[in-house]
Formats: structure tokens, C-alpha cells, sequence
């Protein structure tokens, strides 16, 4: 038995769809795109629990024929697309990122896709964009649920059906419960794991078994007109979701309730007589739901692809084109490869099971091999090497990180001379981390202990600010941050001789009004920074109200520094670093593979950067701010020649392991200048 065809939901893959590759093209009007995900799970989870549920009620449940439909369901095309991506990887990714493209894709064969995701990086970061199989994640996250979900409801269905709603009802909650809590202690766990995910399917499996239950729920039997209320709203949710949601929200915890219930309200009441059940039940949005799995799949490795073999940053009329040609290849593998495979009469259970086991085989090998051979760095000039993939610091595994005892809002890790009884507090965002390596042998030399020191719970490196809108719950963690920051104060007045604060000032001061107008840094030759949608920041004024005012950022730096300051402890801040807007090592390999060379010396305007930072630089400049020690990296990449330019490689040695974050050979002299700077040295 199969359940009826509703149009209305393939339309509404359609509404999810097209928001996800619009916000991976970076289209503005679309910052919440990736809601498009959400709105997948709850469908799927309603779909999926409506075909258990009908199997079950008519004793035809078979967790085998489950599992077959799976396998003919995503397998063919996800097989597909990963042989015709891999010889691209193998010819356009350096040695790192073939590296990286490997685990991707034996984390996708092996659906543990959000696991490598998390470990590589985040979904909203800058690095994303380029790895062609970052989407997978949330394609693992569906299947890690269907191991044990069909088995569970299995058992569950010995009972009776309002005992098997309240358990998939209390799983829900717990896993939503979960996701909020995660978000304040680690947002990726939150948004890459099962069990801060699992609710969203749970939302969709809850309203099908509500609406298999012998007994409904008497919502739905409301009326016309009410119907029509309930699944305008629904889509309302959904869009306001698309257009107004940002990187910067807390996500996916009690915010993503938003997106979720209405994706509920639309496949509860969206039916062919409505409004909404007519605009998604139209033929055109019917066709891009039937086709949104291929172009799930595809449109992630198009858009990195693309990316990766440009140094400069695609145009809107390239993105638009590599969109259309996403619609194409959607089609053709729905056509050629989905519709086929769903066919029994086209391939037998047997070989569908060959055909996956041999695929995971196969591409697990492959995948192995690759990590073995370290990216094949053969293929490519040996003089090259580090300008494909300078040394940087990855802080999680170059720090055993561990709490602060008395102090659960602090962690720290240690670095330098773990024996010297001179400590140096190293605070700050990833700009602080970039430092690590190189802080870490100069510590050593000078007999210093460097302590790592983060602030659990904060989404903003300055304390009291905002990164995204001033939600209730956001605000709230932004006062909590002020605590914890209180707490760090207190721990550099009892631990420390010395503290040293970096981090990217410029874009946590997004937007200022007549300075700041962008986030992304275009250095006007051709290399413009990429951020998807960038979320402004905020910052309290004594009223209470949150704005983006400059001059309250402004009083929001000071207040953080004075507080450091009136610790009697050194104070060391590293200014702006400038920015370089390519991708370095991406710059220097699209360059090779257009060229076949790489360019000894890069640099950028030194103008530029004085009028991309004019704000920071003035208020760190401010003489009630005279006890720092300021440590200005414009001293030492902008004085070369005749000091017009800011240096970002010499001598093919990248300064950069990206757009902005210092590698190795960029951190020494800074790090070279703190250690002599400490104590007066």
C-alpha cells in the first residue's frame, strides 16, 4: 500500500530548495536560505513516518524493504555525482584540499558526513564555500536517524498510538532541549549532530502519527477559513525564516522552532483546496521538488568548483549561470539516475545491495588512498608546496584545552614554557589562535607561560556585544558573556603578569555608518573577500537599547580594554591585521592551474587598509587607551619599498593561510615583537 501523492509537498521541497542555493550563491534578500535544510527534515520525517505507520497498521512492515527503498532513494545519485566530482577534485584541489575533499568524501559514503564537517569547519565559514561536499552533512544526519528511528517505531508500535506519540513527543523535546544547550557551549556540535537535530525529523514523524491515529486531533478538523489562516501562517514562518534569519543567529535551537513550525503548519494544512496547497501544488514548483535532491546534491560542488578555480570573486551573472546549470544536471540525474533506480523493475533488490556496497568499497578506498598519498602533492612543483598550503595553526589540536578551576565560563590551554612562573593571557578570536604556533616557540625561547584563555558562552569577542540581531535569548547571552568576561578579569589578576588581546576588530564593528559599509574586504584588485549575508553587530547603549551605532561600539572596546587595564597587568593589543581579500594558497593555486605559475610577491593597497580600519585605528589610538602596548602589524608588512603596500606573500612564503588569518610566516614577527614588548623588553 502507498500513501496518496500530495503536489503541495514536492512544492514545498521547491520553497526549501531554491533558498538553500540562493544562500550558497550569496544572493542578498536570502541570509536565512539555510533554513531550506530544516524544512527538509521536517518533510522528510513526515513522509518517511507516514509510509512506517500506513506499513505498520497493515502488517506489511519489513525493515528490509525500508532499507532497500533508501538505498534506490539516495544512493544511485549520490554515487554519481561523487564519480564525477572526484576526478575534478584530483585535478583542480591542491594537496591539502584533496586532503580534505578525501575525509569528505569517505565521511559521505559512510554517512558520518557532519562529523568530518565539523571537524574541518563550520558551516558559515569563509572555508566552506570551496569544499565541494560540505552539503552532505545534513544527508547524514537523515540517515544516522533512520538506523535506529524505523527499528524504534517497530517496537513503540505494540502500544498504544498515543504512547508511541509521547515518546517520539519526548525524544523531540529532549533533542531540541539538547540543541539550545549545545548552542552555548559548542554552536557547530548544534548544528552538525544528530541529537541537537533529531527533533526537527521528530516534528515531522509527531504530525504524521497524529494524522494516522484512528482518533485526530481536533485541529485538524478545522474549517476552511481557518485552514487557510493556519497554512498562510505556516508559509509566513517560512519565509520570514528565509529573509530575516542570519549566520549570526543562535542556531538551530529555539530559533529554529520558526522555520520548523511552519514547514508543520504548511503539510498539515496546505491542502489542494487552499491558497497555499494551489501555489505549491503549481506545476512549475511541483517540477523543481521532484528534481531538489539532485540539486541539493549538485549545487554545493558547482558553486565550490567555481570558486576554487577563480583567484577573483564570481559575479552575480556567473552565480545566475551556475544556478541554471544546476537546474540542468537536477534534471538529468532525476531523469537518468533517481527515476531509474526507484524502478524495481529496472534493478533487483540484490543488485541495488551490490551496487552499494560496492560504491562505499570503492569510494572509501579511493579516499583512503588519497590521505596515504598526502593529496599527491607530486603533481605540482615541489617550490610551490608552500604557497599551495602554508603551515597554520589548527587550536584544537595544538591545544589540549581544559576548564578553569573555579571559573566553569573559562577554558584554557597552555603553551611557551609550562614550567616558568611568568604567565602571559593570549585572548581573543581566531586572529589570537593564529598566533599560537609561532607565540608558542617565542615563549619557550623567553621562558614564558602562555595561557590560551576563551570565554565560553560568548558569541562576540568583545563582551556585551552582539553578533546578529538583539533577541531576547541573545541578549541574555550577551549579559552572561559580560560575567564570564568579569571572571577572566579576575583570572588575569590572580594568574598573570601579562595579557595579550587580538582579534579581527574591523568586521566585529559591522556596519558603521559612513566607514564600514561592508564586511567583506574588496582590495580592489580583482580579490574580494566572500561572506554569505554577513550578520551586523550590536551594542548596548545605557538605555537598555541595542543599536549598530559606531560610537557605541565604540564605548564598547573601551569599556572591555579599560577593564583589562585596571587589572595593574601589562596590556598588549595587536592591531588590525590588513586583510588580503584572495584566498591566498587559493589565489596562488587558481593562478598556477590558469598560468602554470605562481607569483613570487603579492601585496595590497596600504591606503586601503588605513580606510578599511580608519575606525579601529582611531579608537584604539585613544589616549585614554595610552597604557596599552600597541602592536601594529602595519609596521611590518606595510613598510617594504616605498610603504604604499601591504606585503602578503614574499618570495612565494604566504604571510596568509586565507583571506585574513596570519600563517606562520605572517605570525613570527608579531609574535617576535610581543615577546620583546612584555615586561618592557
Amino acid at each position: 500500500m502507498t500513501m496518496k501523492y500530495r503536489r503541495e509537498i514536492d512544492g514545498l521541497r521547491a520553497l526549501a530548495i531554491v533558498p538553500v542555493i540562493l544562500f550558497h550563491a550569496g544572493f542578498a534578500g536570502f541570509s536565512g536560505g539555510y533554513v531550506g535544510v530544516d524544512v527538509f527534515f521536517v518533510i522528510s520525517g513526515y513522509l518517511i513516518t507516514t509510509i512506517l505507520a500506513t506499513e505498520l497498521n497493515n502488517n506489511v512492515y519489513s525493515i528490509v524493504n525500508f532499507y532497500e527503498r533508501r538505498a534506490r532513494r539516495i544512493l544511485p545519485a549520490l554515487f554519481v555525482m561523487l564519480a564525477i566530482t572526484l576526478p575534478i577534485a584530483y585535478g583542480l584541489l591542491n594537496p591539502a584540499d584533496l586532503r580534505a575533499y578525501a575525509k569528505s568524501l569517505l565521511g559521505s559514503v559512510l554517512f558520518l558526513a557532519n562529523v568530518t564537517a565539523y571537524m574541518q569547519s563550520g558551516y558559515f565559514d569563509a572555508a566552506s564555500d570551496i569544499k565541494p561536499l560540505m552539503h552532505l552533512w545534513s544527508l547524514a544526519i537523515e540517515e544516522q536517524y533512520y538506523v535506529f528511528f524505523p527499528v524504534l517505531l517497530a517496537f513503540l508500535w505494540k502500544f498504544r498510538q498515543a504512547k508511541v506519540m509521547a515518546v517520539v513527543a519526548l525524544i523531540s523535546a529532549i533533542s531540541l532541549l539538547i540543541a539550545e544547550i549545545k548552542l552555548n557551549k559548542d554552536a557547530s556540535i548544534a548544528f552538525f549532530y544528530l541529537h541537537s537535530r533529531a527533533w526537527e525529523l521528530g516534528v515531522g514523524a509527531l504530525l504524521a502519527l497524529m494524522l494516522q491515529a484512528s482518533v485526530k486531533p481536533r485541529i485538524f478538523e478545522t474549517p476552511g477559513p481557518a485552514r487557510q489562516v493556519l497554512a498562510l501562517s505556516g508559509l509566513a514562518m517560512i519565509v520570514y525564516a528565509i529573509v530575516s534569519f542570519d549566520k549570526g543567529m543562535r542556531f538551530p535551537g529555539l530559533s529554529a522552532l520558526v522555520p520548523v513550525s511552519g514547514a508543520l503548519l504548511v503539510i498539515a494544512f496546505a491542502t489542494s483546496e487552499t491558497w497555499v496547497g494551489k501555489l505549491l501544488g503549481a506545476r512549475w514548483m511541483v517540477g523543481v521538488g521532484l528534481v531538489s535532491y539532485s540539486a541539493y546534491l549538485w549545487h554545493q560542488p558547482i558553486f565550490a568548483f567555481a570558486r576554487y578555480q577563480s583567484p577573483n570573486h564570481l559575479g552575480q551573472s556567473v552565480l545566475i549561470g551556475l544556478i541554471f546549470l544546476t537546474g540542468a544536471i537536477a534534471y538529468l540525474s532525476w531523469r537518468f539516475v533517481e527515476a531509474p533506480f526507484r524502478n524495481k523493475a529496472f534493478m533487483t533488490r540484490r543488485s541495488i545491495a551490490i551496487l552499494a556496497l560496492s560504491g562505499i568499497a570503492l569510494f572509501s578506498a579511493v579516499a583512503v588512498l588519497i590521505n596515504v598519498k598526502q593529496g599527491f602533492p607530486g603533481r605540482y612543483p615541489k617550490e610551490f608546496a608552500s604557497a599551495f598550503d602554508p603551515y597554520k595553526v589548527k587550536e584544537g589540536k595544538f591545544c589540549d584545552f581544559k576548564k578553569v578551576t573555579g571559573f566553569d565560563d573559562l577554558d584554557f590551554c597552555e603553551f611557551g614554557d609550562a614550567a616558568s612562573d611568568t604567565t602571559v593571557v593570549l585572548y581573543g578570536d581566531s586572529h589570537a589562535s593564529s598566533l599560537l604556533g609561532d607565540l608558542h616557540e617565542e615563549f619557550k625561547n623567553k621562558k614564558i607561560k602562555g595561557l590560551r584563555v576563551r570565554l565560553l558562552n560568548c558569541n562576540h569577542t568583545i563582551p556585551g556585544m552582539l553578533q546578529g540581531a538583539p533577541t531576547n535569548s541573545a541578549v541574555n547571552a550577551a549579559k552572561r558573556c559580560t560575567s564570564n568576561f568579569d571572571n577572566l578579569v579576575e583570572f588575569v589578576t590572580s594568574n598573570a603578569e601579562a595579557v595579550v588581546v587580538s582579534a579581527r576588530w574591523t568586521i566585529k564593528m559591522y556596519p558603521v555608518v559612513g566607514l564600514l559599509k561592508d564586511s567583506s574586504f574588496d582590495n580592489q584588485e580583482g580579490g574580494v573577500e566572500y561572506h554569505k549575508n554577513p550578520s551586523a553587530h550590536y551594542a548596548p547603549t545605557d538605555t537598555g537599547v541595542w543599536v549598530t551605532d559606531g560610537e557605541w561600539k565604540r564605548q564598547a572596546v573601551w569599556r572591555f580594554l579599560q577593564k583589562l587595564l585596571a587589572t595593574q597587568k601589562q596590556v598588549l593589543v595587536v592591531y588590525p591585521v590588513p586583510e588580503v581579500g584572495w584566498d591566498l594558497p587559493l589565489y596562488n593555486f587558481s593562478t598556477y592551474l590558469q598560468t602554470g605559475n605562481v607569483p613570487s610577491d603579492v601585496s595590497t593597497s596600504r591606503a586601503l587598509y588605513k580606510t578599511r580600519n580608519q575606525f579601529m585605528l582611531e579608537t584604539l589610538d585613544d589616549k585614554r587607551l595610552d597604557s596599552i602596548v600597541r602592536i601594529r602589524p602595519e609596521d611590518f608588512f606595510c613598510k617594504v619599498g616605498d610603504g604604499q603596500r601591504c606585503m602578503a606573500q614574499v618570495n612565494w612564503q604566504p604571510f596568509y593561510y586565507d583571506t585574513n588569518h596570519l600563517a606562520s610566516a605572517g605570525a613570527k614577527p608579531i609574535a617576535s615583537v610581543i615577546s620583546q614588548s612584555l615586561a618592557g623588553k
